[in-house]
């Protein structure tokens, strides 16, 4: 009876929606919320080369999960100006790190997904979309916020200013945000790069994973022989 109210093309939306939704909440994944936030915690520490004692500290914990070669490139989305380097790019969850040279403000699109999110110099300022008033959240070096899924702010980037995220969620829906800002801005060469990034740290960890799986094959042959 239920089901009759509802058009047949909804269904054919509404089952793959709740499908995607709930492939986070059945996937183990990779990186601890609580190792992140202490990575970023010593990056936010330290003086002047804080990405790289945050990336450094991540790599003793997950050396097999960050690619081997990390890349900065140009990220604009919602009117922010920004550089961003992908340390985990992943389905269902991610790490990154976002840099603004100079001072840059933009909407925060449209994000499937949870993120926890530590400064590591700079200030990050924020308002919200949902409260009537024009509240200022203000965060300097060391400080902390999230960005939950569905929700709107606008950011404001100061100068020098870097940012360690930490997300899960449908991710590539995150992806919508820096490729229409890219293409508005006339740069079709950072969408391409991001897609570089992905391919290459796909390509190194399904060849290390095929080739432990072949020496795993390989020994217990031998071993039952």
């Amino acid at each position: 009876m239920f089901h009759r109210l509802i058009p047949s093309f909804a269904w054919k939306l509404i089952i793959p929606l709740l499908i995607i939704r709930a492939l986070p909440s059945l996937k183990n994944y990779e990186f601890s919320p609580q190792k992140f936030r202490d990575a970023a915690s010593k990056g936010a520490s330290a003086s002047g080369n804080g990405v790289d004692i945050f990336v450094s500290e991540l790599r003793k914990t997950y050396s097999k999960s960050i690619p081997r070669n990390l890349y900065w490139t140009s990220f604009s989305a919602g009117g922010l100006n920004l550089r961003a380097q992908i340390i985990y790019p992943g389905m269902m969850e991610y790490v990154a790190v976002l840099g603004a040279p100079t001072r840059t403000s933009g909407r925060s699109g449209f994000h499937w997904s949870n993120s926890s999110c530590t400064v590591l110099s700079g200030e990050v300022s924020r308002y919200a979309d949902h409260v009537p008033s024009f509240a200022k959240e203000s965060f300097k070096t060391g400080g902390n916020f999230r960005h939950g899924e569905f929700e709107s702010y606008i950011y404001e980037f100061g100068p020098e200013t870097f940012v360690a995220c930490y997300g899960r969620g449908v991710i590539p829906v995150s992806a919508l945000w820096p490729t229409t800002g890219a293409l508005s801005g006339g740069d079709i060469v950072a969408p391409l790069r991001m897609g570089f990034v992905y391919a290459e740290s796909y390509y190194y960890w399904i060849g290390e994973y095929v080739s432990n799986l072949w020496g795993q094959a390989t020994k217990k042959i031998k071993s039952e022989l």
